[in-house]
């Protein structure tokens, strides 16, 4: 028996899949007619107040909006995903945009092998709830080892957060019903995916040395963590 013979294949796609750039492009699309991306991702890079040049790390890039902002902000960003047909749709992007700072890698949080240290900063948004919680840790882990001493974090995904004596199937349909105009893929969220509870996410982030700085729930069972690497 093979001793890894337990791990997670995180190249295998949980939640919906693209095959082509034209399906990405109206993904892409999509996303921008209920969040204001832009503006989600000029606060992370406000939050973060990095100086010219530092090295920025997106785990889980999708399209690559947040990336190709931090190449504009002056950042050396690296966009990483396991998606290989997103990738090519962030060096199209980033070509077409004239933008040479972005490097890409096809890779996760768990098969990323930068080495110890290499970024100041890390980003990651709505890609998480991937991996089940027992992985989160690992995850977690991985991101602690990449960045430097006092490096940061900002983690930005489904965390449910129960009112005080609410069911969780009733922040569960509070969540679903939160999305009038994609109540299908917001249910199937919660039926297929992993996202986890507000307590479950703020313990692995500490255990896997990580100092919660300041955390915000911007929309239902939406949460925003910006955390230091303790060490």
């Amino acid at each position: 028996m093979r001793k890894d013979d337990w791990k997670w294949t995180e190249m295998r796609q949980v939640g919906t899949d693209y095959t082509d750039l034209a399906q990405v492009e109206i993904y892409d699309a999509r996303m921008g007619t209920f969040r204001d991306v832009d503006g989600e991702n000029r606060e992370m890079l406000t939050l973060l107040d990095l100086p010219s040049g530092a090295a920025i790390l997106e785990i889980g890039c999708g399209t690559g909006r947040f990336a190709r902002a931090a190449a504009v902000a002056g950042l050396a960003v690296t966009a990483i995903d396991v998606s290989a047909i997103m990738l090519d749709y962030v060096r199209h992007k980033a070509a077409a945009e004239g933008l040479r700072s972005v490097a890409t890698q096809h890779a996760g949080f768990l098969t990323m092998d930068f080495p110890a240290g290499r970024f100041d900063a890390a980003v990651s948004g709505a890609a998480l709830h991937h991996l089940p919680d027992l992985w989160k840790l690992v995850a977690l882990r991985n991101i602690g080892r990449v960045l430097k001493p006092g490096g940061q974090f900002i983690l930005r995904d489904v965390v449910f957060e129960l009112a005080d004596g609410e069911a969780p199937e009733e922040c569960f349909e509070r969540f679903a019903d939160f999305f009038p105009n994609m109540r299908e893929p917001a249910a199937r969220h919660v039926a297929q995916e992993f996202s986890t509870y507000d307590w479950i996410m703020e313990g692995l982030l500490r255990r896997a040395g990580f100092e919660i700085c300041f955390k915000s729930t911007p929309s239902p069972s939406f949460a925003v963590y910006h955390c230091v690497v303790k060490r």
